[in-house]
């Protein structure tokens, strides 16, 4: 069965919410300009509410590969798009 994607950004938003660790006093959210869907998912890129309001890159995380999900609903986790 294959999932759409507002089921694939639930999937994603809640290994973020549930493995990942904000930095103190923020949260993470998905940047939903930059979803990328490729052959076997999408790739949900996501970062700080914090950066995404205020556009400082002191508040900016690095490095942070997006959450993949794939067509049939598995979330992967972090993983490098290619």
């Amino acid at each position: 069965m294959k999932i759409n994607i507002i089921e694939a950004k639930f999937l994603a938003e809640k290994y973020i919410n549930e493995e990942i660790d904000p930095p103190e006093n923020d949260r993470y959210m998905i940047v939903d300009a930059a979803i990328r869907e490729a052959d076997e998912g999408w790739y949900f890129p996501y970062q700080t509410v914090r950066f995404i309001e205020s556009r400082d890159i002191e508040y900016s995380v690095l490095g942070n590969w997006p959450i993949f999900v794939s067509y049939q609903g598995v979330c992967f986790g972090p993983r490098r798009p290619g």
